[in-house]
Order: structure tokens, then C-alpha cells, then sequence
């Protein structure tokens, strides 16, 4: 028996805590998937951010393919943490036979529907930000978007409606629940600033570091490739964490609707009739 189904009502609290849940019980597996398909375009994007210099002529070619890089990986994010839940709640809580194999066959299309949202959706967001100039209308503005991050949990999870609908239902959803959205993203927003808080340290030994080099009048080949050495493994990892927090983020968005769909329309008691009359 499944307990930690995704259909289920839930409080605020145990939406937070499934995702904890979740990652626990299958880490070595969450991870494996998470290194496997996000740690290519980790190192592509620390390679650029190691060597990011604002007065090289490629620096503007830098930037576009950086951005192409990073939207792409926000998708493939986004389609594996769904698709890993997905899997779990068909399976019967676990993600035995979920192997790379599996997840390829299903990844790419996948990602490319999220892809599809998160192009439409971040404009909005950037647009909404521009409102700060007006206090407090930027962040209330972002707020009221805050439901475009459930289209993609909807899309993959019941891919059988057009995306104007799913738009529709997103915002449907995530406007009856608006305040338990608005904490779970605030929630989730300090989790990932404790994440980050955990390169930062490492990235202040290298600035401490690259500052005693730069002072100093030893010229050391070795000095100099120890310190290059340590910038792009520390930007390799930053950019994972990066993609780490965000799939924390797309597991609570998803059990955030998986709870209010559940709680408003009743599909975790309609599924599970489905079910029972699919075993008769």
C-alpha cells in the first residue's frame, strides 16, 4: 500500500514533509537521476561561469548559450521530478524498474512540454517584477502568478487536456489555496537558501584564496592551476545545487497539487474508483 500517495489531502505541513519523505526513502536513485541527466549541463554551466569575463568578444554568445543551457536544464528539472513521482504513485510507492533506460524513453518529451510553459511563463514573472517600481505591486504581482508553477505537475500528470485548459485549471487550483501556495513557495525559498549557504562557504576559502595569489610575487604555474582548479569545481557545483533546489521546489509544487486536487475536486477518490473498477 502506497502511503505517501500524491492524490491525498494533506495539511501544509505534510505537503512540506512528503518532500523529505520522498527524497529519503529513495535517495540513491532521486540522486543517480539528478547527477545522470543534470550534471552535464552543470559542468557546461560552470565551465561558462568560471570563465565569465564581461570584456571578452564572446561574452555576449557566452550569455545566450549560458541562458539556453539553463532554461533547458530548469525543463529536464521539472520533467524528471514529475515523471519520478509519477512513477512512484503507479508503482505502488516505489520506484523499483525506474531505471535510465526508462526515464529516457520518457524524458525528452516530457521536457519539452515544460519547456513550452516555463518560455511562457517566466516572461510573465519578469514582467510582474517590473511592478516594484510601484511598492508592493511587484510582489503581489509575482504572487498572483505563483500558480503557472502547477501547469507542468497537471500537463504530465494528466496529459489528456489542451494546455489552455491546464493553464485554466492551474490557476484555478492554485488561486483556492492561494496562502498555503504563497507559504509552501516561502518555505521552500528558505530551504534553498540553507542549500546555498552550503557553497558558500568553499566559495569564500576561493575568494580568500584567489587574494593571495593575485597579491603575491610568486609566479606559481602549479599556484595558478590550483586556484583555476578550485573556481570551476566550485562553479559545477553551484550550478547543480542550483538544479537540487529546484527539484525540491518541482516535488513541492507537485504535491501541493496533488493535495488541493484532491481536497477541491475529488480526483484522488475518482482515481481510486477508476482503480477499483479496473480490478473487478
Amino acid at each position: 500500500m502506497n502511503s505517501n500517495r500524491l492524490y491525498k489531502n494533506r495539511t501544509l505541513t505534510d505537503n512540506v514533509n512528503m518532500v523529505f519523505d520522498f527524497v529519503g526513502e529513495n535517495w540513491r536513485k532521486w540522486f543517480k537521476m539528478m547527477a545522470y541527466f543534470l550534471m552535464p549541463f552543470s559542468v557546461l554551466l560552470g565551465t561558462m561561469l568560471a570563465n565569465f569575463d564581461i570584456e571578452t568578444p564572446s561574452f555576449g554568445m557566452t550569455l545566450v548559450a549560458s541562458g539556453i543551457l539553463f532554461f533547458v536544464g530548469c525543463a529536464v528539472v521539472n520533467a524528471l521530478q514529475i515523471l519520478l513521482l509519477k512513477w512512484h504513485e503507479t508503482h505502488n510507492g516505489t520506484l523499483d524498474g525506474c531505471d535510465m533506460g526508462a526515464m529516457w524513453r520518457m524524458l525528452p518529451r516530457a521536457t519539452l512540454k515544460c519547456l513550452v510553459v516555463i518560455l511562457i511563463g517566466t516572461p510573465a514573472i519578469v514582467v510582474a517584477n517590473l511592478f516594484n517600481i510601484i511598492p508592493f505591486a511587484g510582489l503581489v504581482a509575482v504572487f498572483a502568478l505563483l500558480p503557472v508553477f502547477l501547469i507542468c505537475p497537471i500537463m504530465l500528470l494528466e496529459p489528456n487536456d489542451s494546455l489552455m485548459n491546464n493553464i485554466k485549471r492551474a490557476f484555478k487550483l492554485g488561486h483556492k489555496k492561494w496562502g498555503r501556495l504563497i507559504l509552501i513557495t516561502l518555505i521552500m525559498g528558505v530551504v534553498s537558501f540553507l542549500i546555498n549557504n552550503a557553497i558558500t562557504f568553499p566559495r569564500g576559502i576561493y575568494t580568500i584564496l584567489d587574494s593571495i595569489f593575485q597579491f603575491s610575487t610568486t609566479d606559481s604555474v602549479f599556484w595558478s592551476f590550483l586556484i583555476d582548479l578550485l573556481n570551476y569545481v566550485l562553479s559545477v557545483a553551484q550550478c547543480f545545487m542550483i538544479f537540487v533546489e529546484m527539484g525540491l521546489f518541482v516535488l513541492a509544487m507537485t504535491y501541493y497539487y496533488g493535495s488541493v486536487a484532491t481536497e477541491v475536486e475529488d480526483i484522488g477518490l475518482e482515481s481510486d474508483i477508476d482503480n477499483f473498477a479496473q480490478l473487478k
